[in-house]
């Protein structure tokens, strides 16, 4: 159950839409499949929410109809019981063979 104890982390990129494809590579061929491997009930870290999101960037949100900006807007979120599973999160993560990809071409820049 989620509630006010729980940590999570949510990271957003703004990205050109002419690299959404490789972002979005990285996080479902890679980052995802790390995710549902390593990530499993009873020991933590389990996640009680792993999304990846995304829509375009608008110009004005307001008025949809002015169009878009040629950025998309992507967000992906974790959601752990406690500090604890996100403490274990992050120590997991050093063992995740793309994470300097992650770094460089999805948070960076």
């Amino acid at each position: 159950m989620i509630d006010k104890n729980c940590r999570s982390f949510n990271f957003m990129f703004r990205k050109p839409d002419a690299e959404v494809a490789e972002v979005e590579a990285i996080l479902a061929n890679s980052h995802e499949k790390w995710m549902r491997t390593t990530h499993q009930c009873p020991a933590e870290p389990s996640p009680l929410v792993y999304t990846i999101t995304q829509a375009a960037e608008l110009k004005n949100p307001l008025y949809p109809s002015e169009g878009t900006t040629g950025h998309t807007m992507m967000a992906l979120t974790e959601v752990y019981r406690g500090l604890e599973g996100s403490q274990a999160h992050m120590e997991s993560s050093a063992g995740w063979q793309d994470i300097g990809v992650m770094l460089e071409k999805v948070i960076a820049n």
